[in-house]
Protein backbone atom coordinates (compact mmCIF):
# COMPACT_ATOMS: atom_id res chain seq x y z
CA UNK A 1 0.00 0.00 0.00
CA UNK A 2 1.43 3.64 -0.25
CA UNK A 3 1.65 4.81 2.69
CA UNK A 4 0.30 8.60 3.37
CA UNK A 5 3.72 10.19 4.92
CA UNK A 6 4.94 9.20 1.57
CA UNK A 7 3.58 11.50 -0.27
CA UNK A 8 3.94 15.18 1.84
CA UNK A 9 0.71 16.72 1.85
CA UNK A 10 -1.14 15.04 -0.31
CA UNK A 11 -3.69 12.83 1.41
CA UNK A 12 -3.74 9.28 -0.04
CA UNK A 13 -6.52 7.25 -0.51
CA UNK A 14 -6.70 4.06 1.07
CA UNK A 15 -6.02 0.99 -0.41
CA UNK A 16 -3.87 2.28 -3.63
CA UNK A 17 -1.08 0.31 -4.39
CA UNK A 18 2.41 1.49 -5.08
CA UNK A 19 3.57 1.60 -8.15
CA UNK A 20 6.72 -0.44 -9.10
CA UNK A 21 9.89 1.55 -9.71
CA UNK A 22 11.36 2.48 -12.97
CA UNK A 23 9.79 2.21 -16.16
CA UNK A 24 7.52 -1.24 -14.50
CA UNK A 25 5.24 1.57 -13.57
CA UNK A 26 3.97 2.35 -17.20
CA UNK A 27 3.06 -1.67 -17.67
CA UNK A 28 -0.47 -2.06 -15.64
CA UNK A 29 -0.83 -5.36 -14.49
CA UNK A 30 -1.27 -8.77 -17.06
CA UNK A 31 -4.81 -9.26 -16.84
CA UNK A 32 -5.57 -5.74 -15.41
CA UNK A 33 -8.06 -5.27 -12.76
CA UNK A 34 -11.61 -4.62 -13.91
CA UNK A 35 -12.26 -0.85 -12.07
CA UNK A 36 -14.47 2.22 -13.44
CA UNK A 37 -12.95 4.26 -15.59
CA UNK A 38 -10.70 7.20 -13.71
CA UNK A 39 -9.60 4.61 -11.14
CA UNK A 40 -6.08 4.40 -9.96
CA UNK A 41 -4.38 1.31 -10.77
CA UNK A 42 -1.19 2.38 -8.36
CA UNK A 43 0.68 5.53 -7.34
CA UNK A 44 3.81 6.70 -6.52
CA UNK A 45 5.90 9.74 -4.97
CA UNK A 46 7.24 11.77 -8.35
CA UNK A 47 10.86 13.44 -8.56
CA UNK A 48 11.97 13.44 -11.65
CA UNK A 49 12.29 16.77 -13.55
CA UNK A 50 8.96 16.82 -14.81
CA UNK A 51 8.05 17.31 -11.16
CA UNK A 52 6.27 20.80 -10.57
CA UNK A 53 8.94 22.19 -7.95
CA UNK A 54 6.82 25.06 -6.42
CA UNK A 55 4.04 22.08 -5.27
CA UNK A 56 3.77 20.65 -1.89
CA UNK A 57 3.97 16.94 -3.50
CA UNK A 58 4.08 15.30 -6.69
CA UNK A 59 2.74 12.05 -7.34
CA UNK A 60 2.97 9.73 -10.43
CA UNK A 61 -0.08 7.74 -11.02
CA UNK A 62 -1.71 4.94 -12.94
CA UNK A 63 -5.21 4.69 -13.97
CA UNK A 64 -8.04 3.14 -15.95
CA UNK A 65 -9.79 4.43 -18.74
CA UNK A 66 -11.94 2.95 -21.58
CA UNK A 67 -10.99 3.55 -24.98
CA UNK A 68 -12.87 4.39 -28.05
CA UNK A 69 -13.62 0.70 -28.85
CA UNK A 70 -14.72 0.33 -24.99
CA UNK A 71 -11.96 -1.57 -23.82
CA UNK A 72 -10.31 -0.89 -20.35
CA UNK A 73 -6.56 1.11 -20.92
CA UNK A 74 -4.34 2.09 -18.40
CA UNK A 75 -3.12 5.77 -18.57
CA UNK A 76 -0.60 7.37 -16.48
CA UNK A 77 -0.60 10.91 -15.21
CA UNK A 78 1.20 13.18 -12.55
CA UNK A 79 -0.66 14.95 -9.63
CA UNK A 80 0.91 18.55 -8.25
CA UNK A 81 -0.71 19.60 -5.10
CA UNK A 82 -0.03 23.30 -4.01
CA UNK A 83 1.17 24.16 -0.58
CA UNK A 84 -0.95 25.40 2.17
CA UNK A 85 -4.17 24.96 3.43
CA UNK A 86 -7.27 24.11 0.48
CA UNK A 87 -9.95 26.43 0.57
CA UNK A 88 -13.17 25.63 1.64
CA UNK A 89 -14.99 23.35 -1.02
CA UNK A 90 -10.85 21.90 -1.65
CA UNK A 91 -8.13 22.82 -4.03
CA UNK A 92 -9.49 24.07 -7.82
CA UNK A 93 -7.97 22.11 -10.35
CA UNK A 94 -6.34 22.18 -13.66
CA UNK A 95 -6.34 19.37 -15.87
CA UNK A 96 -3.53 20.04 -18.25
CA UNK A 97 -3.87 18.09 -21.85
CA UNK A 98 -0.01 18.32 -23.72
CA UNK A 99 0.88 19.59 -27.21
CA UNK A 100 2.39 16.75 -29.68
CA UNK A 101 5.39 14.74 -28.59
CA UNK A 102 5.23 11.41 -30.45
CA UNK A 103 4.32 8.18 -29.59
CA UNK A 104 7.36 6.30 -28.65
CA UNK A 105 7.65 5.50 -24.78
CA UNK A 106 10.57 8.31 -24.44
CA UNK A 107 8.06 11.05 -25.64
CA UNK A 108 5.78 10.39 -22.79
CA UNK A 109 5.97 14.05 -20.44
CA UNK A 110 6.18 12.13 -17.35
CA UNK A 111 9.95 10.31 -18.96
CA UNK A 112 11.04 13.63 -19.00
CA UNK A 113 14.78 14.47 -18.46
CA UNK A 114 16.88 17.44 -18.85
CA UNK A 115 18.64 15.45 -21.78
CA UNK A 116 15.14 13.57 -23.10
CA UNK A 117 13.67 13.95 -26.68
CA UNK A 118 11.38 16.34 -26.02
CA UNK A 119 12.64 18.74 -23.03
CA UNK A 120 12.59 21.58 -25.61
CA UNK A 121 8.89 21.68 -25.57
CA UNK A 122 8.11 20.06 -21.67
CA UNK A 123 10.76 21.80 -19.95
CA UNK A 124 9.02 25.53 -20.62
CA UNK A 125 5.52 24.40 -20.64
CA UNK A 126 6.36 22.56 -16.90
CA UNK A 127 7.92 26.36 -15.73
CA UNK A 128 4.36 27.59 -17.02
CA UNK A 129 2.37 24.88 -14.85
CA UNK A 130 4.76 25.39 -11.62
CA UNK A 131 3.57 28.96 -11.97
CA UNK A 132 -0.05 27.54 -12.34
CA UNK A 133 0.44 25.50 -8.90
CA UNK A 134 2.00 28.53 -7.33
CA UNK A 135 -1.55 30.45 -7.79
CA UNK A 136 -3.07 27.81 -6.05
CA UNK A 137 -4.16 25.71 -8.43
CA UNK A 138 -3.52 21.76 -8.34
CA UNK A 139 -2.22 20.66 -11.27
CA UNK A 140 -3.01 17.38 -13.28
CA UNK A 141 -1.48 16.06 -16.15
CA UNK A 142 -2.25 12.83 -18.11
CA UNK A 143 0.61 11.37 -20.52
CA UNK A 144 -2.57 10.20 -23.03
CA UNK A 145 -2.86 6.53 -23.58
CA UNK A 146 -0.45 4.52 -25.02
CA UNK A 147 2.48 7.03 -23.88
CA UNK A 148 4.39 5.30 -21.93
CA UNK A 149 1.46 2.70 -21.71
CA UNK A 150 0.72 -0.27 -23.97
CA UNK A 151 -0.92 -0.05 -26.90
CA UNK A 152 -1.14 2.41 -30.05
CA UNK A 153 -1.62 6.55 -28.89
CA UNK A 154 -4.95 7.52 -30.95
CA UNK A 155 -3.22 11.05 -31.37
CA UNK A 156 -5.85 13.44 -32.33
CA UNK A 157 -9.04 11.23 -31.67
CA UNK A 158 -10.97 14.02 -29.34
CA UNK A 159 -12.99 11.10 -27.85
CA UNK A 160 -10.07 9.43 -26.54
CA UNK A 161 -7.84 12.45 -25.47
CA UNK A 162 -10.91 13.98 -23.87
CA UNK A 163 -11.14 10.87 -21.81
CA UNK A 164 -8.00 10.83 -20.73
CA UNK A 165 -7.81 14.58 -19.23
CA UNK A 166 -11.03 13.93 -17.55
CA UNK A 167 -10.23 10.68 -15.77
CA UNK A 168 -7.20 12.33 -14.68
CA UNK A 169 -9.39 14.33 -12.43
CA UNK A 170 -11.34 11.32 -11.04
CA UNK A 171 -7.62 9.64 -10.32
CA UNK A 172 -6.24 12.69 -8.79
CA UNK A 173 -9.38 12.96 -6.36
CA UNK A 174 -8.67 9.41 -5.40
CA UNK A 175 -5.12 9.83 -4.43
CA UNK A 176 -5.76 13.92 -3.30
CA UNK A 177 -9.36 13.65 -1.42
CA UNK A 178 -8.94 17.49 -1.28
CA UNK A 179 -9.17 18.41 -4.52
CA UNK A 180 -12.24 19.98 -5.67
CA UNK A 181 -14.95 18.33 -7.66
CA UNK A 182 -14.99 22.16 -9.67
CA UNK A 183 -12.34 22.09 -12.54
CA UNK A 184 -10.80 23.39 -16.09
CA UNK A 185 -9.28 21.65 -18.69
CA UNK A 186 -6.30 23.88 -20.06
CA UNK A 187 -4.22 22.60 -22.94
CA UNK A 188 -2.00 23.75 -25.94
CA UNK A 189 -1.50 22.33 -29.80
CA UNK A 190 -3.08 18.74 -29.33
CA UNK A 191 -3.92 19.75 -25.85
CA UNK A 192 -5.71 22.37 -27.15
CA UNK A 193 -8.11 19.81 -29.36
CA UNK A 194 -8.28 17.65 -26.07
CA UNK A 195 -9.90 20.52 -24.48
CA UNK A 196 -12.34 21.07 -27.00
CA UNK A 197 -13.70 17.62 -26.65
CA UNK A 198 -13.72 17.95 -23.20
CA UNK A 199 -15.89 20.69 -22.85
CA UNK A 200 -18.40 18.43 -24.80
CA UNK A 201 -17.91 14.92 -22.99
CA UNK A 202 -16.72 16.20 -19.51
CA UNK A 203 -20.55 16.23 -17.38
CA UNK A 204 -22.31 13.17 -19.41
CA UNK A 205 -18.29 11.38 -18.88
CA UNK A 206 -17.78 12.37 -15.05
CA UNK A 207 -21.37 13.98 -13.90
CA UNK A 208 -20.02 14.23 -10.54
CA UNK A 209 -17.46 16.17 -11.52
CA UNK A 210 -17.99 20.36 -12.56
CA UNK A 211 -16.09 21.57 -15.46
CA UNK A 212 -16.21 25.33 -15.55
CA UNK A 213 -14.63 26.05 -18.66
CA UNK A 214 -11.35 25.03 -21.14
CA UNK A 215 -8.68 27.26 -22.48
CA UNK A 216 -7.36 26.13 -25.29
CA UNK A 217 -3.76 27.78 -26.79
CA UNK A 218 -3.06 27.53 -30.19
CA UNK A 219 -6.09 24.10 -30.49
CA UNK A 220 -5.59 21.78 -33.19
CA UNK A 221 -9.05 22.13 -34.76
CA UNK A 222 -9.27 21.64 -38.17
CA UNK A 223 -8.18 17.72 -39.12
CA UNK A 224 -9.86 16.82 -42.25
CA UNK A 225 -9.15 19.62 -44.12
CA UNK A 226 -5.71 18.85 -42.70
CA UNK A 227 -5.18 15.69 -43.96
CA UNK A 228 -6.62 16.40 -47.23
CA UNK A 229 -4.10 18.99 -48.05
CA UNK A 230 -0.99 16.43 -47.32
CA UNK A 231 -2.45 14.80 -50.48
CA UNK A 232 -1.59 17.99 -52.64
CA UNK A 233 1.16 19.25 -50.88
CA UNK A 234 4.14 19.00 -53.65
CA UNK A 235 6.95 19.98 -50.77
CA UNK A 236 8.69 18.59 -48.15
CA UNK A 237 7.30 19.42 -44.97
CA UNK A 238 7.93 18.73 -41.46
CA UNK A 239 4.25 19.22 -40.79
CA UNK A 240 3.57 15.35 -42.46
CA UNK A 241 4.85 14.35 -39.18
CA UNK A 242 1.57 15.58 -37.92
CA UNK A 243 -0.47 13.50 -40.48
CA UNK A 244 2.06 10.15 -39.69
CA UNK A 245 0.69 9.97 -36.51
CA UNK A 246 -2.86 10.43 -36.66
CA UNK A 247 -2.86 8.54 -39.63
CA UNK A 248 -1.45 5.89 -37.23
CA UNK A 249 -4.10 6.65 -35.21
CA UNK A 250 -6.68 6.26 -36.79
CA UNK A 251 -5.96 2.71 -38.25
CA UNK A 252 -5.70 2.00 -34.53
CA UNK A 253 -9.24 3.03 -33.61
CA UNK A 254 -11.21 1.93 -37.57
CA UNK A 255 -9.83 -1.14 -38.90
CA UNK A 256 -11.18 0.19 -42.22
CA UNK A 257 -8.55 2.57 -42.35
CA UNK A 258 -5.67 0.83 -43.78
CA UNK A 259 -2.56 2.43 -44.67
CA UNK A 260 -1.36 -0.14 -47.01
CA UNK A 261 -4.07 0.50 -49.62
CA UNK A 262 -3.51 4.80 -48.85
CA UNK A 263 0.48 4.81 -48.85
CA UNK A 264 3.03 4.07 -51.30
CA UNK A 265 5.90 0.92 -49.90
CA UNK A 266 8.59 4.38 -49.12
CA UNK A 267 6.30 5.75 -47.02
CA UNK A 268 4.73 2.77 -45.55
CA UNK A 269 7.68 1.49 -44.43
CA UNK A 270 8.42 4.59 -42.75
CA UNK A 271 5.61 3.74 -40.74
CA UNK A 272 7.40 2.06 -37.49
CA UNK A 273 9.28 5.29 -37.15
CA UNK A 274 6.04 6.54 -35.58
CA UNK A 275 6.77 4.17 -32.46
CA UNK A 276 10.11 5.05 -32.12
CA UNK A 277 10.65 8.68 -32.85
CA UNK A 278 9.86 11.52 -30.93
CA UNK A 279 8.33 14.55 -32.15
CA UNK A 280 11.60 15.93 -33.58
CA UNK A 281 13.00 13.26 -35.17
CA UNK A 282 9.68 12.86 -36.92
CA UNK A 283 9.97 16.06 -38.69
CA UNK A 284 13.78 15.25 -39.64
CA UNK A 285 14.77 14.69 -43.31
CA UNK A 286 15.23 11.04 -43.06
CA UNK A 287 11.79 10.85 -41.54
CA UNK A 288 8.21 11.96 -42.55
CA UNK A 289 9.69 15.48 -42.87
CA UNK A 290 11.89 14.43 -45.61
CA UNK A 291 9.07 13.42 -47.65
CA UNK A 292 7.16 14.93 -50.58
CA UNK A 293 3.28 14.49 -49.20
CA UNK A 294 1.51 14.24 -52.35
CA UNK A 295 3.74 11.44 -53.65
CA UNK A 296 3.48 9.74 -50.32
CA UNK A 297 -0.06 8.46 -51.33
CA UNK A 298 -0.82 5.81 -53.79
CA UNK A 299 -2.59 7.16 -57.21
CA UNK A 300 -5.56 4.87 -56.08
CA UNK A 301 -4.98 5.75 -52.39
CA UNK A 302 -8.71 4.56 -50.53
CA UNK A 303 -8.42 7.80 -48.27
CA UNK A 304 -12.61 8.03 -47.37
CA UNK A 305 -12.24 5.89 -44.31
CA UNK A 306 -9.68 7.96 -43.31
CA UNK A 307 -10.85 11.33 -44.29
CA UNK A 308 -14.27 10.07 -42.34
CA UNK A 309 -12.32 9.14 -39.04
CA UNK A 310 -10.40 12.65 -39.71
CA UNK A 311 -13.77 14.56 -39.82
CA UNK A 312 -15.32 12.95 -36.64
CA UNK A 313 -12.23 14.63 -34.73
CA UNK A 314 -13.01 18.31 -36.53
CA UNK A 315 -14.00 20.62 -33.77
CA UNK A 316 -15.43 23.62 -35.54
CA UNK A 317 -18.85 21.43 -34.83
CA UNK A 318 -18.71 20.89 -31.44
CA UNK A 319 -20.91 22.41 -29.25
CA UNK A 320 -19.31 23.23 -25.78
CA UNK A 321 -20.93 23.05 -22.87
CA UNK A 322 -18.90 25.52 -20.84
CA UNK A 323 -17.08 28.88 -21.81
CA UNK A 324 -13.74 28.81 -23.59
CA UNK A 325 -11.21 31.15 -23.67
CA UNK A 326 -8.86 30.62 -26.91
CA UNK A 327 -5.34 31.99 -26.97
CA UNK A 328 -3.47 32.20 -30.79
CA UNK A 329 -0.12 33.19 -32.03
CA UNK A 330 -0.21 35.27 -34.80
CA UNK A 331 3.10 34.09 -36.10
CA UNK A 332 1.87 30.40 -35.44
CA UNK A 333 3.32 28.16 -38.89
CA UNK A 334 1.95 24.91 -36.94
CA UNK A 335 -1.78 26.08 -36.10
CA UNK A 336 -1.89 29.51 -38.38
CA UNK A 337 -4.14 32.36 -36.89
CA UNK A 338 -6.58 31.21 -39.69
CA UNK A 339 -7.30 28.26 -38.02
CA UNK A 340 -8.02 29.30 -34.57
CA UNK A 341 -10.62 32.56 -36.79
CA UNK A 342 -12.21 29.81 -38.10
CA UNK A 343 -12.57 27.75 -35.01
CA UNK A 344 -13.97 30.94 -33.16
CA UNK A 345 -16.54 31.87 -36.12
CA UNK A 346 -17.92 28.29 -35.81
CA UNK A 347 -18.18 28.08 -32.43
CA UNK A 348 -19.78 31.61 -31.46
CA UNK A 349 -22.38 30.37 -34.82
CA UNK A 350 -22.97 27.50 -32.60
CA UNK A 351 -24.02 29.36 -29.44
CA UNK A 352 -20.47 28.81 -27.24
CA UNK A 353 -19.04 31.51 -25.20
CA UNK A 354 -15.91 32.35 -26.24
CA UNK A 355 -13.08 34.63 -25.49
CA UNK A 356 -10.73 34.74 -28.31
CA UNK A 357 -6.84 36.76 -27.66
CA UNK A 358 -4.08 36.91 -29.92
CA UNK A 359 -0.88 37.83 -29.18
CA UNK A 360 0.73 39.67 -31.72
CA UNK A 361 4.09 38.38 -33.48
CA UNK A 362 4.31 35.20 -31.28
CA UNK A 363 4.78 31.34 -32.34
CA UNK A 364 2.89 28.16 -31.84
CA UNK A 365 5.26 27.66 -28.68
CA UNK A 366 5.31 31.28 -27.37
CA UNK A 367 1.96 31.42 -26.80
CA UNK A 368 1.72 29.29 -23.62
CA UNK A 369 3.93 31.24 -21.36
CA UNK A 370 2.42 34.51 -22.59
CA UNK A 371 -0.83 34.04 -22.35
CA UNK A 372 -0.41 32.49 -18.67
CA UNK A 373 -1.62 35.85 -16.85
CA UNK A 374 -4.69 36.29 -19.03
CA UNK A 375 -5.48 32.38 -19.10
CA UNK A 376 -5.21 32.09 -14.95
CA UNK A 377 -7.31 35.10 -14.50
CA UNK A 378 -10.02 33.87 -17.10
CA UNK A 379 -9.60 30.03 -14.94
CA UNK A 380 -10.04 32.23 -11.56
CA UNK A 381 -13.21 34.38 -12.81
CA UNK A 382 -15.05 31.12 -13.52
CA UNK A 383 -13.87 29.86 -9.96
CA UNK A 384 -15.28 32.90 -8.51
CA UNK A 385 -18.43 32.27 -10.51
CA UNK A 386 -18.35 35.55 -12.43
CA UNK A 387 -20.32 35.71 -15.77
CA UNK A 388 -17.63 34.37 -18.37
CA UNK A 389 -16.58 37.05 -21.11
CA UNK A 390 -17.25 36.95 -25.04
CA UNK A 391 -16.17 38.82 -27.95
CA UNK A 392 -18.13 36.47 -30.54
CA UNK A 393 -19.27 38.57 -33.09
CA UNK A 394 -15.80 41.27 -32.80
CA UNK A 395 -12.30 41.06 -33.57
CA UNK A 396 -10.01 39.10 -31.13
CA UNK A 397 -7.89 40.76 -28.11
CA UNK A 398 -5.34 41.87 -29.42
CA UNK A 399 -2.30 42.07 -27.14
CA UNK A 400 1.35 43.04 -27.95
CA UNK A 401 2.93 45.46 -30.47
Amino acid sequence: MLALSSLGATVVAAAIAAGPAGTAFYTPPNPMPSAPHGTVIWARPFSTSQALPNAASNTLVLYHTTAVDGKDRAVSGTVAIPNGTPPAGGWPVISWAHGTTGDAPACTPSWDTPTGPVHDYLGPIEVVLDKAVQAGYAVLQTDYQGQGTPGVHPYLIGVAEARDTIDMVRAARQIAPQLSTRWVAMGHSQGGHAVLFTTTTASAWAPELQLLGGVAEAPGAFISPFIASLTKGDKPTPAFAYGALFMEAAASVDPSVKLDQILVPRALAMVPQVLDRCSGALYGADSWGGLVPAASFRSDAVMAPLLRVAAQQDAGPLRPGVPLFIAQGSADTTVPQASSDALDKALCAGGATVRYDVYTGLGHRPVVPASLNDALEWVGARFAGRPAPSNCGTAPTLHGP
